[in-house]
């Protein structure tokens, strides 16, 4: 037993001197926020999703970033809403398309301030991106007994023929079935002119009869009003008539901020409208 006992205390000896530390690094540098900023690209062209129309390269500054191909109405790349570290001050920004990405496609400079995250959201060829400074604080809210979100509206859509301003635009929540029994309900929400954005503004959401609810409302509508007092209408077919426009099947979570970005066009014919109400997660 004895020896037994020694030969186990030798071996841990060997053991423990034949260990060595390993470190692990890795290369990295070190983000100084007073000189830098961070921005992400919101791709809101008024046309008609192609994937022709794709961007397949983004630059920042001459210095590439991401070659992720990323369809209309989506946040690059391809809607993963990355940001990116970029100098604060006047940016850059290119984007490319085509097969071999390399096809020039948008150049641009913005402005973004020096420690905060931006979204940059680029909606005209000839124009900036139209930038908002996204928020870092958010309201406070009792975690159990609250059950809000928030929405930050941003309008940028336009007429059918893709140049001109919509104008402004009411958001405004759906609940209902739309029936008798159980008649639509709307809740004001937010007005922007066009290239404005809202403040963030809290939403209820609805536990229902469960419970244990995981803090998310499901099968969420919104629709949207122009200044005139009118629903904003599309064509649900190629054969069919104008009727009531109104984005369903979101999923929005209590405590969380969204941006809810309008962009597009409405068209002449179902073939030629490209109305789309996409979403940002905030937080």
């Amino acid at each position: 037993m004895k020896k037994i006992l020694t030969l186990v205390s030798v071996l841990m000896v060997f053991l423990l001197a034949s260990c060595e530390k390993n470190v692990i690094t890795f290369n990295s540098t070190d983000i100084d926020l007073t000189k830098s900023a961070e921005v992400r690209l919101v791709y809101d062209l008024p046309l008609v999703a192609s994937t022709t129309l794709n961007i397949t390269r983004l630059a920042y500054n001459d210095k590439l970033v991401s070659e992720v191909s990323t369809a209309l109405g989506g946040i690059y790349p391809n809607s993963a809403a990355k940001y990116h570290v970029v100098p604060a001050g006047t940016v850059k920004v290119d984007t490319y398309t085509g097969t071999t990405k390399d096809v020039p496609h948008f150049s641009k400079t913005f402005d973004v301030t020096a420690g905060k995250k931006h979204t940059a959201f680029l909606y005209d060829l000839t124009q900036p991106p139209y930038v908002i400074q996204d928020e870092d604080v958010f309201p406070a809210s009792d975690p159990w007994a609250d059950t809000l979100c928030y929405i930050k509206f941003v309008n940028l859509l336009y007429k059918a023929d893709g140049v001109t301003p919509y104008g402004t635009l009411y958001l405004k929540g759906r609940r209902g079935a739309g029936t008798t029994a159980s008649p639509y309900v709307y809740i004001n929400l937010a007005s922007c002119g066009f290239k404005e954005s809202s403040a963030l503004i809290p939403y209820k959401l609805l536990k229902g009869t469960a419970t244990v609810w995981s803090g998310t409302e499901s099968g969420l509508a919104f629709v949207v009003y122009d200044a005139a007092g009118n629903l904003l209408q599309y064509y649900p077919s190629s054969s069919g008539a104008l009727t009531n426009w109104a984005a369903t099947g979101f999923s929005l979570a209590k405590g969380r901020g969204w941006i809810f970005h309008m962009n597009g066009k409405v068209g002449a014919t179902y073939a030629t409208q490209a109305i789309r109400l996409s979403t940002i997660a905030l937080n």
